[in-house]
């Protein structure tokens, strides 16, 4: 796996809606390849899975849900997770929609990205 030139990072430590835009939003200066995923959360979730989705410009980069399952804190391998292949290009704006919390507290979300 290719080492990052880049991690975004969102860390909600209590999720108040599920939905759209959790934490900060983040604007690219320049072209970069997503990497790898890694979802963890300080109390695990309870209730149900926590299911996330990054979107660049408002549309996805995930090639499917990505979620870390109930009872876990941590997904170990970050590139478990199916990224669409591409590039996110320079000028876009990357958010977290933090489509069910599954009852989680302390959650982080890190996007490696390797620059173009």
């Amino acid at each position: 796996m290719a080492t990052a030139d880049r991690i975004l990072t969102w860390f909600i430590e209590s999720v108040d809606r599920d939905g759209t835009e959790q934490g900060p939003v983040y604007y690219l200066e320049r072209d970069y390849t997503p990497l790898a995923l890694r979802i963890l959360a300080r109390r695990t979730p309870d209730a149900g899975p926590i299911t996330v989705d990054i979107l660049d410009d408002g549309v996805s980069i995930l090639a499917d849900a990505s979620r870390l399952e109930k009872g876990d804190t941590a997904e170990p391998d970050a590139d478990a997770f199916p990224l669409n292949p591409g590039t996110i290009a320079a000028g876009s704006v990357v958010t977290l929609d933090i489509t069910s919390s599954g009852g989680a507290h302390g959650i982080t979300v890190q996007l490696e990205l390797e620059a173009e």
